[in-house]
Formats: C-alpha cells, structure tokens, sequence
C-alpha cells in the first residue's frame, strides 16, 4: 500500500474531496488494530536518518513487487527509480514512522506531513499522507492497517481535522478500508515525461 510521494513530483489535476469514517467502521478497525497488535511482533516508532537505507530498501521491496498488480512493465520502469530514494526532510519530520520487528528489521514505513507532496503548506488542520508501504513479506497480516492508523492518531493530536492522500491504484481499497473516499484520478509527474496514475483521496479525522 501506498501514500503520497516525494516534494519534488507534481499532478496533473488536483480535484477536491471529502468524507467521513462511519462510527461503527472506526470503532471495528480500533478493536481489529488491538487484536493485530497482540497477535504479531513489531512495534512502530518515529524513523531516523540512520534509517535511510533499510527504508529505501523496503520501498525497493514493496514498490517493484506489489506495483506490478496495477501498472505495465514499461511504466514501472520509467518510474520506479524517481520512487525509491526517501526525502530527508521526512525522516526529520517526526512524523514519518517505521514497523519494525523484535529483531529489529523495518517492514513497513509511513508518515503524514502538514507539507503538500508537491512542496507548498496548505491550512494547518490539513494533513497529507506520506509514503505507505509495507514489505511484500508482511502484506496481509495487518501490519499496513496497524501504522495507518498510528499516523491517523498522530495527526489527530496535532489539530488535523482532514487528511489527503495520493493512493496509488494497487492501495486504493486498502485507503477506502481506512475511512478515504476518492475524488478523482492523477497523473504524478515523477519525472519529465514519467507519470504515475494515482488516486486522490481523503477523509475526515474529526
């Protein structure tokens, strides 16, 4: 699964959306999130610098396996090498968090930044998911539903009251399972002449 890229990539279009996560859904996730919590051995915590290479790693992993469900070879070609270097300035945010085993291996990443994935700063009770992704070793254990919904949390407490997304289109149901709600279709400039297809989508934090 996967959220918003880097701050050097541009969409095409930037349509609005909204939405809401059903009391009942919210309160289902929280329970299943409990449940994941006791059940599989990680814990999340804030990503450092020393972090980089295992994080890249990680986004190397994930990103050249699970993208091939929804996009041809040719345009993961193109873009894959623009999507797997982490911007610095996320892992000194505070808010860009990894998954990380007893052992101490990263299997998942993530974050929320106030910042655009485009560079610019919008309202302050606006948050913006940043780069979600999860080993393809660990997908389906709960592990992706577990650290989004920690950077939902996170924000939550810092005055968010709504959080975008830029989902790529394999992610789209694992965002719609958290509550997002699409708006419209992208394409992420990478690069010149390498577009992404994405999804932009949303939800409503309070």
């Amino acid at each position: 699964m996967f959220g918003c890229y880097d701050d050097d990539f541009r969409e095409r279009e930037r349509p609005d959306s909204s939405c809401s996560l059903p009391s009942s859904l919210s309160e289902a996730l929280a329970v299943r999130t409990q449940e994941i919590r006791k059940s599989v051995p990680f814990t999340v915590r804030a990503a450092m610098p020393a972090d980089t290479a295992e994080i890249d790693a990680l986004f190397r992993a994930s990103y050249g396996q699970l993208l091939k469900q929804h996009y041809a070879a040719a345009i993961l070609d193109a873009a894959l090498p623009a999507l797997l270097h982490t911007a610095p300035r996320l892992l000194n945010s505070g808010t860009f968090f990894v998954a990380e085993t007893g052992g101490g291996e990263i299997i998942a990443a993530g974050g929320w930044t106030q910042a655009t994935p485009f560079g610019g700063v919008g309202p302050r009770e606006i948050g913006h998911m940043r780069r979600v992704a999860v080993h393809p070793d660990h997908v389906r254990q709960g592990i992706g539903s577990v650290l989004v919904e920690h950077i939902l949390d996170n924000a939550r407490l810092t005055g968010v009251e709504r959080m975008c997304c830029l989902s790529t289109l394999t992610a789209r149901e694992f965002y719609e399972a958290h509550g997002f709600s699409a708006s419209g279709d992208v394409d992420l400039a990478l690069k010149p002449g390498v577009y992404l297809p994405a999804i932009q989508m949303a939800r409503d934090l309070v």
